[in-house]
């Protein structure tokens, strides 16, 4: 760690910050693939019993300390992952480098993955060329199944029929079946 010593003294701070989660974390960057062989499971359990979760970080070292937390609990770091804001973060990652970093780490849960939030349904989308909102319900007359799946095994988000593609007027008119918004991947399709 981040140490200065002279003659009795032995201090542990940064020009920036004396918690002890900006002197550990110093040494985390830059969050890149060598940092798991730096950074071991072992090592990080450890330092985080010194890191304490109540220390409110400034916004430009959340996503260090989500990347460090992801080393021992991936799952919990994607679910803390998903307020972060690129441009609030140090220049040196961005957010879609910090969920990379979670997900490639041992024991992540695919499952633990949120939905994106909704999209804007002023918004269009373009497949092909062809504008959404205009030409693809036209040009596909016949019902479509999202992931290819029987009616039977396409079962609604835990429950929750806002999520039916007949709930949604434009993917209703793209005469589209089962879950939509989101699918039973997470994913909010353009007709949401």
């Amino acid at each position: 760690m981040v140490g200065n010593l002279g003659m009795t003294d032995a201090t542990c701070t940064t020009w920036f910050g004396t918690e002890n989660v900006y002197v550990h974390l110093i040494n985390f960057m830059p969050v890149t693939a060598i940092t798991s062989e730096l950074f071991q499971k072992a090592f990080v359990k450890e330092e985080r019993t010194v890191l304490s979760d109540d220390v409110e970080v400034n916004n430009a070292w959340k996503g260090y300390a989500i990347c460090h937390k992801a080393i021992i609990d991936p799952n919990s770091a994607w679910k803390e992952a998903q307020s972060l804001i690129s441009n609030q973060l140090d220049p040196g990652l961005s957010k879609s480098q910090v969920l990379y970093w979670i997900s490639t780490r041992e024991g992540f849960s695919p499952s633990t993955t949120t939905a994106m939030p909704h999209m804007n349904s002023e918004t269009s989308y373009v497949i092909d060329g062809s504008d959404t909102s205009s030409n693809f319900a036209a040009d596909h007359s016949s019902s479509t199944t999202l992931d290819n799946t029987s009616e039977e095994e396409n079962v609604l988000n835990e429950g929750d029929s806002s999520s039916s593609c007949s709930e949604h007027e434009r993917c209703a008119a793209m005469k589209l079946e089962g879950v939509c918004c989101p699918t039973n991947e997470g994913v909010f399709l353009g007709c949401c």
